[in-house]
């Protein structure tokens, strides 16, 4: 089983620069996306500083290992990546006397086929589109996603949009995080996407699962029509987007 990506960071319509952050290392199947906090020059700095301390810990990690890596193996590793990733953004900020808190929401994917680990922090989702389904396979770390959960409230389920995007866990904003931690089986056919909230929260599920359909075999076309869909839609944040389509074996 083998695979084949692509990526893009788009400014969006409503912001003048764009926060988000990109690391991919395709011949290690790993993907990182990070979406910066703390407004101008500071979400900037943080996203890219805890996508590049992640990747850089994982990849000087894995040319020690052997090929085969147990589950517990690289959950340990991802979430310690992480957690250097915050302690790292953390003490920066300290530093530089931010006066606000500059920090990032994080979604990491470790694809060893026919598994995909995924660790996250914050509401940066992974999704998983298989046929004529798609699945949000990260929970958000926010209280909207908590009250949902919990179904407090008038209606179970229900969820107020002025809780969505208050974060319960982030990079940079306390000393300590316990980033989640998942995995998932894949199949030739599948779709692994990997987002900032500037896509979802501009594009609905069916929408993104239709285009990765019209999409087929071709990761660029599928980036950059979730792209132009999120900015068709209003473009309020900045939209990072990457794709992981999953090919059967070559005979």
């Amino acid at each position: 089983m083998s695979f084949i990506s692509a990526h893009k960071s788009d400014v969006g319509r409503k912001r003048h620069q764009n926060e988000d952050y990109i690391w991919v290392d395709e011949h290690r199947g790993l993907y990182i996306v990070a979406d910066g906090m703390g407004g101008h020059e500071a979400g900037e700095v943080a996203s890219e500083l805890a996508a590049t301390t992640i990747g850089k810990f994982v990849t000087d990690k894995l040319k020690n290992q052997s090929a085969n890596l147990s589950k517990d193996v690289i959950k340990q590793l991802l979430v310690d990546a992480i957690e250097t990733a915050n302690e790292t953004v953390f003490n920066t900020a300290k530093e530089a006397e931010q006066k606000r808190r500059m920090g990032a929401t994080i979604v990491v994917a470790l694809i060893q086929p026919p598994t995909v680990y995924i660790s996250h922090a914050g509401d940066a989702r992974a999704y998983l589109a298989r046929g004529s389904t798609i699945m949000q396979l990260t929970e958000d770390d926010s209280w909207g996603a908590k009250f949902a959960s919990t179904g407090s409230g008038s209606n179970v389920g229900e969820r107020p949009n002025k809780l969505d995007h208050i974060l319960t866990k982030a990079i940079g904003q306390e000393s300590m995080l316990k980033p989640s931690f998942t995995e998932v089986k894949v199949v030739p056919g599948d779709w692994l996407l990997l987002c900032s909230d500037g896509l979802w929260n501009m594009v609905e599920d069916e929408q993104t699962l239709a285009e990765l359909q019209k999409a087929e075999n071709d990761p660029i076309h599928a980036v950059e029509a979730l792209v132009a869909a999120a900015n068709a839609a209003g473009g309020k944040d900045n939209i990072s987007v990457s794709v992981i389509k999953i090919l059967a074996p070559e005979k």
